[in-house]
């Protein structure tokens, strides 16, 4: 993406220090905002897909879509329900259990990775993959700072560890039974109305679809492979049949396994 890096009008002389600092790390140019001068006007004299504005409550990515800002989504409620005991359907098709290690190799705004690292707790592993560099950075950024109202998810949220890159490739690198479980959640192919603090993420997503290939290197860093979906058909070209969901939700697991006599 063609983004740059600017600040905030409300926050004092460290904005422009902060948002500096923040085009040096993503190598990208940081643009003087002249008194009140809009985000709108800027991008479009820089001809930019997005802006990284510096603002007192952390940084946010402009686009024409809107702003976009960390926040942990579903996690909150999907914590309680675990917390009355109720099966998460995400937790179950993982398998996760204390000490457990999984890549989430699409990371997105790491809800999933969020109710994960709070289920493998301090043992365990949650490193996550983000292919789009604003949105890894901007998660990055909001899992080390992000308060919530719940003292165990900020500290889930701390215990995950974040990458650029993009998983076909990061795969390749890894030894062979690195994790327990490797998880993709990539845009759905077939997408659904996005709520409205939801719709900027879009443009900054990573949108190319996930191929067999991933999938049979995931088999060889993990035993266990799932995969998120709302349409079967395409957990079926990808050629898993093994769904796991609720009746109540289009959204369905699917899992792949390697094989008892497949060698790693």
């Amino acid at each position: 993406m063609n983004i740059a890096t600017t600040r905030g009008l409300n926050g004092g002389n460290a904005l422009p220090t902060q948002a500096k600092k923040w085009a040096r790390l993503l190598e990208v140019p940081y643009i003087e905002r002249q008194g009140n001068g809009s985000l709108q006007a800027i991008k479009d004299a820089y001809n930019l897909d997005g802006i990284l504005v510096a603002t007192k409550n952390g940084p946010q990515l402009f686009s024409d879509e809107g702003i976009l800002f960390y926040h942990p989504g579903m996690a909150v409620l999907r914590l309680q329900k675990i917390f009355q005991g109720e099966q998460d359907n995400f937790v179950a098709a993982c398998e996760l259990k204390l000490g457990s290690r999984i890549l989430d190799a699409t990371l997105g705004f790491a809800s999933d990775a969020a109710i994960a690292s709070y289920v493998v707790g301090n043992d365990g592993l949650v490193q996550g993959l983000e292919a789009s560099k604003p949105l890894w950075f901007l998660v990055t950024e909001g899992l080390q700072h992000y308060v919530s109202d719940e003292p165990l998810l900020d500290q889930a949220l701390r215990r995950i560890k974040t990458k650029w890159t993009e998983a076909g490739i990061y795969l390749k690198t890894l030894a062979s039974d690195s994790f327990d479980v490797v998880y993709f959640d990539p845009m759905f192919k077939y997408p659904v109305k996005l709520s409205s603090n939801m719709k900027p993420l879009r443009p900054m997503a990573y949108t190319e679809p996930l191929v067999r290939a991933t999938l049979t290197e995931a088999l060889r860093v993990a035993p266990l492979v799932v995969v998120k979906e709302r349409t079967p058909r395409v957990l079926r070209d990808l050629g898993i049949n093994e769904l796991l969901g609720s009746k109540y939700s289009k959204v369905k697991y699917g899992i792949l396994r390697r094989k008892a006599n497949e060698t790693t």
